[in-house]
């Protein structure tokens, strides 16, 4: 009740030197009563209500939830554990598929040799190709190779999940 009085009597303070053109007290007294107000502060939810409505209304774009920068450093990351997986891989592997390789070799000079033997002893084509198949499907029953193959598919996977990963961070931003 006191600070009510204390307005009435600011502002009657003001009229005063408003009535009598004093415009120095005037300024002064209305200085005083502008400083004596209560300062309105909305509630520490409202800056959010307010963005929320406005982007659901279409006013404005809905805040991103990632950063450029963070984006940026979950991408850089995809790439260099995808790049570490390789390269470990590699390391791994490189003594096996050398010699996966010179057996390769080998076998394809082997089979080049045994092709003109058969064509020479009489064999027709699709004996041949029958004796080819077996021997294929004889090479491609060994643990190495079988092994190698899904070591190529998990590499294969672990690449296209990269790339998702990616394209979806990717796509995001754009957004």
């Amino acid at each position: 009740m006191g600070h009510d009085r204390h307005h009435v009597q600011s502002v009657e303070k003001w009229l005063v030197a408003e009535h009598v053109d004093d415009d120095a007290a005037a300024d002064r007294a209305l200085q005083e009563l502008l400083g004596a107000l209560p300062t309105p502060a909305p509630p520490t939810s409202f800056a959010g209500r307010v963005m929320a409505a406005a982007a659901r209304e279409g006013i404005v774009r809905a805040p991103m939830r990632r950063s450029w920068s963070g984006q940026t450093a979950r991408v850089l990351g995809w790439c260099g554990v995808g790049t570490a997986a390789l390269v470990a891989t590699l390391v791994f592997l490189a003594p096996l598929l050398v010699r996966q390789v010179a057996r390769l070799l080998n076998f394809s000079v082997q089979g080049f040799v045994w092709i003109v033997r058969g064509l020479e002893g009489g064999l027709d084509i699709w004996s041949l190709m029958a004796e080819i198949g077996r021997a294929v499907a004889a090479s491609l029953t060994t643990p190495q190779v079988s092994g190698g193959v899904v070591v190529v598919e998990l590499v294969g996977v672990a690449a296209l999940y990269t790339l998702h990963r990616v394209l979806s961070f990717d796509k995001e931003g754009t957004q």
